[in-house]
């Protein structure tokens, strides 16, 4: 398999030109040379295969051999996740994004412990890169801003595949799939100490169906993870 690398615009000519990180890191912590193959992409689905012609200190050019869109993941699998201290976040953001997540968005649940800074935003965006150029995945999940409970049950709310994990439900993620519906797949995640049940309510109010994974109790960083394994089993994605 290909390294491969995001670049903002893939162009359209014979060459691309990568700067700025990429570069840094193929060129000082891969070494890269002169005539290695290596994927590009720009985290939108375009991407190209091509050799590296050139390399100065700061950047090095792709001679372009081929290009194409990586297919569009459908249904659409939004993962709402509630905020966790800095090293569990980036490991949900990480294992979300090489499970297939199209959208995280970061939720400021009652019981969570953290607080959304300003740079995490850009923090998660930068795990997300790493995770998917990890697992060679050409499309990049969509970031967004934090939400809140009322904010959730107004989007989402009625949606027909809202689905909210916890460990009192009675059940199964399996068999709730079983009535999936055309439309995007949205997933609850609660933080480390749990949903409330006002949570519970409203977000069961709002038609969202409360699952359980299985007879373990999942960590708050995990937990998505293993949703997303199980919902893409079930619809075959995988």
């Amino acid at each position: 398999m290909l390294t491969l690398f995001f670049i903002p615009d893939l162009g359209s000519g014979e060459n691309a030109v990568v700067v700025g990180d990429e570069a840094h890191h193929a060129i000082k912590v891969l070494r890269i040379e002169v005539g290695e193959e290596i994927m590009l992409a720009d985290g939108s689905g375009a991407w190209a295969r091509g050799s590296v012609a050139a390399i100065d200190k700061k950047s090095f050019v792709v001679t372009i051999a081929e290009r194409g869109i990586a297919d569009e993941v459908l249904p659409e699998l939004i993962v709402i996740q509630a905020l966790m201290k800095s090293d569990r976040a980036k490991e949900a953001i990480e294992l979300l994004t090489v499970a297939g997540a199209t959208t995280i968005i970061p939720w400021q649940s009652q019981r969570s412990i953290a607080k959304w800074q300003d740079d995490f935003g850009d923090k998660w965006v930068k795990t997300a890169v790493t995770a998917a150029k990890q697992s060679r995945r050409l499309n990049l999940p969509k970031i967004e801003g934090p939400i809140s409970t009322a904010q959730i049950v107004k989007r989402f709310g009625g949606e027909a595949n809202l689905f909210v994990l916890h460990e009192s439900a009675t059940i199964k993620i399996s068999d709730a799939a079983q009535s999936i519906s055309g439309g995007p797949i949205v997933l609850v995640i609660g933080p480390e100490g749990g949903l409330t049940g006002e949570e519970l309510g409203l977000l069961g109010a709002a038609g969202g169906t409360v699952v359980v994974l299985g007879r373990e109790v999942f960590r708050a960083s995990h937990a998505g993870f293993a949703a997303l394994s199980a919902i893409s089993a079930l619809i075959g994605r995988w």
